[in-house]
This record gives structure tokens, sequence and C-alpha cells, in this order.
């Protein structure tokens, strides 16, 4: 693919970039956890890379949470936050409560719009620029009346360094456009390198979010699709699990994860349940979540769990 430099005027194009709802990347998240465990079974070698990239992932969690035994096969639910930075801010940009439950055979996801106001006025963007992400995850448990017992958060900006540990990806892109140095053709594109995944997602201009909201689902999937090989697991597993850490945060320590790949490997069906939120009269780009919708999700999720 070619490339050539462009103006900086790109890189101010970003704001309001990555509103719209990831429902591809949550299956990602799980996908790929799953995925990274059954690697464990291949050798010393791998097993002691897995315990090390899952140690660096480890975080302490960001509020208190509920315990849960994993040993015990218990139904759990896990807070996941995507995180990015725009105009050199942390920014909110995708929030999503996920139950897994062993005995349903499936890992239920719920998205909460990060922008849309809640029935309290307020937004999961604003709870998080006032109390950062316990708040969010606070906010979320009394929006879903559930208790949180694992955090996971994602890197977006980091996405590209797992499709380089991949060897890239294919995709079809629509439009032409140029961003961040890069020229992306229309057609077939093959994306190998991190700083291409990161152009590939800028927010060319104004009019631009739905187009680079479907350019990263494609390569989101394209991604998944990919690491489903297990040639692709076994050449490039050292880069995969190099990656992860660098993308994802999380709580689940490397014994939670043992337990995870023994109790909970039939839970990798995705169910997703969609909160709609409404347009607000006389405020342009103003979205709301009414309560009528939010009950109805609540009623869904918590029924997951059991």
């Amino acid at each position: 693919m070619r490339n050539s430099k462009i103006s900086k005027n790109d890189e101010q194009l970003r704001r309001g970039h990555r509103k719209k709802k990831r429902r591809g990347l949550k299956i990602f998240l799980f996908v790929l956890l799953f995925i990274i465990i059954a690697l464990g079974a291949v050798g010393g070698k791998v097993y002691f890379d897995l315990k090390t990239a899952v140690t660096k992932a480890y975080v302490v969690p960001p509020t208190q949470m509920t315990s849960v035994s994993l040993k015990k096969k218990e139904a759990f639910t896990t807070a996941i936050l995507g995180i990015s930075k725009i105009d050199g801010k942390d920014v909110l940009v995708s929030a999503d409560m996920a139950a897994t439950n062993p005995r349903l055979q499936q890992t239920t996801i719920v998205n909460i719009s990060t922008s849309a106001l809640l029935p309290d006025n307020q937004s999961l963007l604003t709870a998080y620029n006032s109390g950062g992400e316990a708040a969010v995850i606070k906010e979320m448990e009394n929006l879903l009346g559930v208790k949180v017992n694992k955090f996971v958060g994602i890197n977006f900006d980091k996405m590209g360094e797992l499709v380089q540990a991949i060897g890239g990806v294919a995709v079809q892109n629509a439009n032409e456009f140029t961003a961040q140095g890069f020229r992306f053709p229309q057609g077939t594109i093959d994306l190998k390198k991190s700083d291409e995944v990161a152009a590939y997602f800028t927010l060319v201009n104004e009019g631009d979010a739905k187009k680079a909201f479907a350019r990263q689902q494609e390569v989101v999937m394209a991604t998944i699709t990919k690491l489903k090989s297990p040639q692709v697991l076994i050449k490039r597993y050292s880069q995969i699990l190099t990656a992860f850490p660098k993308v994802f945060r999380t709580t689940f320590k490397f014994g939670n994860v043992k337990a995870l790949a023994v109790n909970y490997h039939g839970a990798t069906r995705i169910k997703k349940i969609n909160i709609h939120s409404s347009k607000v009269a006389g405020q342009t780009g103003v979205t709301m979540i009414l309560q009528t919708n939010l009950d109805l999700a609540k009623e869904q999720f918590q029924e997951s769990l059991k």
C-alpha cells in the first residue's frame, strides 16, 4: 500500500471519534481470551509466556468488587470499559457489562452508550470525567441492578498492536482516503503495522463517523477470523501474548484464567442485549435512554445470570 505525507489536521479530526457501539470488540475480547487460554495446553514455554502476559495485564480493581468463585463455576459479571486518548485526554468511548454463565454456556453482553443521557440526566461519559472508571462501574451497577465481579479495560489506541502481532489483515475499503501520512485506496487493502491501523481508524471529516466505525468493525472481525487459525496461533503466539497486555488491563489473575479454561470453556457463545436510545427534541445530536428501555435490558441481563 502506498502512503504519502499529509497535514497534521487529520489528527484534529479525531474529536468525537468512536462514540458508536463496538459490538465486534466485545466479541473479540472474549474470543481472544479463551483462544489465548487454549494456548496453555501446547507446552511449558507457552504456559510460562501466557502467565507472564496475564500478570502484566493485571491491575488492581478500580473500585471494590464482589468476589466470585470461578472454581465453583459461578456465573459472574465483568465491566468492560474502552478508553481512547483524544486531544491528549483519556476519553471513555465504550461501556459494556458482561454476564458469563457456564450453566447457559454463554456470555451475555449489554452495551450502554457513553454519550446518551440516562434517566438521571447524566451520561456515563460525564461520570467518567468526574470520577473515572470507578464512577462508571458504580453507575452501571445501579442501572442494571447487579454487582460487578471483574473488570477489563481496553486501550483502543493499541488495537493495531494485535493486527501487527498476527501478521496483518486484509479488509475491503469502501472509499479512498488519506490519514496520518497513509493513503488507503478503494478495494482490498492490507493492514500490517499498528500505525497503519491507527490511521485507518481516523475520523476523516465530521461526516465520517459511521464509515470510520464500519472500518473499525471490519478490522476487528478480520482479526478474530485470523486468530481462529491454529497455524497463526502456533506461529505467532509469542507476538500475540506480547500485544495482549498493551491492549487489555484486567482484574483476572492467572489462577482465574486457569479456572476459566477448565470451567468456562463452553461460555464463549455470545448473546447481545442492545439498549435503544431516542433523540431528544430540540437538542441536535443529543440522545436519551428511556427508563422503559433500560428496565427491559436490566431484566434480560439479570436473567442471564440465573
